[in-house]
């Protein structure tokens, strides 16, 4: 064989070859084996997650018809009125001149629409929820918002925001068109909600009962533990050393000086971070905001809750579980609510129920026929050693009480109840017992 033949040959095979690596490269694809990154938490989600107008809410609407008072706690009318408000515009917000006890005084005798919410909460953390035209507004609390149903001179109806601590108010616009929508489709048959009577508790606080007997269920709930591990994964930086341990009445959580307990005794679960001195503290809009943002985190809200309570100096956020139509639900060792600490920029306690309310059992649901509101009143002035000026607020609602059969049971039981010193009691035969 000539020797060019064979280089020829040489060149054609490696030519070859090359056109076939060179595909072997184009059309190659690795079998690797999936890897999971494991510094990565998904997300979490106990529950659901909640906009600030369905947490931060009012308790109560009242309208005054002319001396006469009628009002709701449906949640559904109170969810409407608020969607309704938030389509308007509120304008010319300011420092309202005259005395505040003038304004309330008006109430009694002209036609206004009251909103009353279970604490104070600042302006600045409504205007997500309403609709401020003011860039640059005067910051201020209050619990209270008062509609003018008949404007006065021109095309401008008037809002009041009233404080029942400092007892100060501020006063804004909204234009015609709004007033003679919540007058054509609320106050106008403001006669077929509930008749309503006043109590004057602390601070000359207006306190509405409803005049008449009150109807309400008695429901029995299975309740459904929450998956605790799900919750330390959310709440623990880095749930990969997080170390568990078994104790006497459950379990327990731990991180450095971190620790999450749930107790299945109490049926409450409890995180603790310690909180260094150091830290200043943050605002009271931040407050709320950052506490509904934390259970937003972890989808939280198990069942519905809403802010009740606000303390500055301590820092503290409550939220209390509501029934669907719009009652408070109590329980003496807080198994009907959401307790929040903070510091600077963390969280240094966070208290919750260990379940949620999944299965309504008693499907012919039992009524119970409550006392009158002026039942009520008397049964309060005649207990012994209470102090009726110091009566913060009263209301119907729920007890929550587990089943001593059954412990995967709970019955909410109607009653009423009033706030007394800070701390809510139900009202019973006797001196009431604390919830």
């Amino acid at each position: 064989m000539k020797f060019e033949t064979i280089k020829t040959f040489i060149l054609t095979f490696l030519i070859g070859l090359s056109a076939i690596l060179t595909w072997n490269i184009w059309t190659f694809q690795p079998n690797y084996e999936l890897i999971g990154n494991e510094d990565t938490v998904n997300e979490v989600a106990l529950g659901s997650k909640m906009e600030i107008k369905n947490v931060v809410k009012p308790q109560q609407v009242v309208f005054h018809v002319a001396g006469e008072k009628y009002g709701t706690q449906d949640s559904q009318e109170i969810d409407e009125l608020i969607i309704m408000l938030g389509k308007w515009k509120f304008y010319d917000i300011r420092r309202y001149a005259d005395h505040s006890s003038e304004l309330m005084d008006q109430l009694a005798k002209g036609k206004y629409t009251e909103f009353i919410f279970p604490d104070e909460i600042p302006i600045e953390i409504y205007r997500k929820v309403l609709n401020f035209e003011d860039p640059d507004m005067p910051k201020f609390d209050f619990d209270r918002m008062i509609i003018d149903v008949v404007a006065g001179e021109g095309s401008e109806g008037k809002v009041y925001f009233y404080s029942s601590t400092s007892q100060q108010s501020y006063i804004g616009n909204v234009n015609l068109a709004a007033i003679n929508e919540l007058f054509r489709n609320y106050f106008q048959k403001a006669t077929s909600y509930d008749s309503y009577i006043t109590f004057e508790g602390k601070d000359n606080k207006q306190i509405y009962l409803p005049k008449y007997a009150t109807e309400m269920k008695k429901y029995t709930y299975l309740r459904n533990p929450i998956e605790t591990e799900l919750l330390r994964d959310a709440i623990f930086t880095d749930p990969r050393f997080v170390q568990r341990n078994f104790v006497s009445d459950g379990e327990e959580y731990i991180a450095e000086a971190s620790k999450l307990t749930v107790n299945n005794k109490t049926n409450i679960i409890t995180y603790v971070k310690p909180f260094r001195e150091n830290e200043s503290v943050i605002g009271t809009s931040n407050l709320i905001q950052r506490s509904i943002d934390f259970v937003n985190g972890h989808s939280g809200w198990t069942d519905p809750f809403r802010f009740v309570h606000k303390d500055d100096f301590n820092q503290q956020v409550v939220f209390r579980m509501y029934s669907d139509e719009g009652y408070p639900i109590f329980n003496q060792v807080g198994l009907s609510e959401i307790v929040q600490e903070w510091g600077q920029s963390e969280v240094k306690l966070y208290e919750r129920p260990g379940f949620q309310l999944e299965m309504l059992l008693n499907r012919d649901v039992q009524k119970i026929s409550l006392s009158t509101g002026s039942e009520v009143i008397s049964t309060i002035l005649q207990k012994t050693g209470l102090d009726a000026e110091v009566i913060e607020d009263i209301t119907p609602g729920y007890y929550m009480l587990k089943n001593a059969q059954d412990v995967s049971v709970v019955t909410l039981e109607p009653g009423w109840f009033y706030l007394y010193n800070g701390e809510w009691y139900e009202l019973t035969a006797d001196e009431g017992s604390g919830v």
